[in-house]
């Protein structure tokens, strides 16, 4: 009845949307796929935004679309690399103090493998400093530098989006992995300190188990039950705000994936997992062949 209760009950998101002077929400990664989805959800909820990329047109032609879509919301934008090595969270944060108001979510969404193929062997990886950069170091220095301005602006909320493959470790995608359960373990962590410093009333904390969802980076060609589109993928995750969960699904199809997967003796849930990403593996060459 938990495992239940915990995708039926009403999302606690409104308690952030509480500044006179109007309420932020900054949402890295928000070009396309989830972070989109995030970006729609939130002004559909009431909330501004402030879109990140690191491609300026593609960003500034969905800022118009956003402004156009959501006539009532403010909607801007920063550029910044991720990736880089430049500190490109300054830039970021340095747009949000210029904000109309005031920023009370911050969603860590920026993320995943942006080399082709995405999926490959450890030892033929050649991107592992930009996905370690964009998947690990970009959010958490991204994450201090706010903390000082999301707790003026209490309550405040900080979700944080990470992957099965933290939780389940896939082949052929190691260094993604290794990112994506840092993202989990710095969600607890960084939780469990509010509470010990006494923020936790400030400041709530989430993270998210996001498994495969539909995207332009994660084109899915006959999707199962268990795919999400990226829109649902974000709803999902901002009805489960106020769960009491630190790490929550994006939706019960997820958990219950997770927790059957999490069933299988050791050497059959491996092998499985193996057999797919093969497969995945396999089709990805496929497709980058024939175009």
């Amino acid at each position: 009845m938990l495992f239940v209760w915990r995708f039926v009950r009403p999302s606690l998101l409104q308690t952030y949307c509480h500044s006179p002077s109007g309420s932020w929400a900054l949402v890295t990664g928000s070009s396309d796929g989830i972070g989109r989805g995030f970006a729609e959800e939130l002004l559909d909820r009431g909330f501004n935004v402030l879109l990140h990329g690191r491609n300026a047109e593609k960003l500034q032609r969905l800022q118009s679309e956003l402004a156009e879509h959501f006539p009532k919301r403010t909607v801007d934008s920063v550029v910044a690399d991720a990736g880089s090595y430049d500190r490109p969270e300054r830039t970021v944060v340095d747009k949000v103090k210029s904000l109309p108001g005031q920023l009370t979510i911050l969603v860590n969404n920026v993320g995943g493998v942006h080399s082709s193929p995405a999926h490959t062997a450890f030892t033929e990886v050649t991107d592992i400093d930009n996905q370690i950069n964009v998947n690990l170091r970009f959010p958490t220095q991204l994450t201090q530098a706010l903390l000082p301005t999301l707790k003026a602006n209490k309550p405040a909320l900080i979700l944080n989006c990470g992957s099965a493959a933290g939780v389940i470790g896939l082949p052929y995608t190691v260094v993604y992995s290794g990112t994506k359960a840092y993202n989990h373990t710095f969600t607890q962590a960084l939780h469990a300190e509010l509470i010990a410093e006494g923020m936790d009333k400030d400041i709530e904390v989430m993270g998210f188990i996001i498994a495969n969802t539909e995207s332009n980076s994660n084109r899915v060609a006959q999707p199962d039950f268990f795919t999400l589109t990226s829109r649902d993928c974000a709803a999902g995750c901002l009805d489960r705000v106020g769960s009491g969960n630190v790490l929550e699904y994006p939706s019960w199809k997820v958990g219950l994936q997770l927790r059957v997967v999490a069933m299988l003796p050791e050497r059959v849930r491996r092998n499985t997992i193996i057999d797919i990403m093969r497969e995945r593996v396999e089709e990805e060459r496929a497709t980058l062949k024939s175009q």
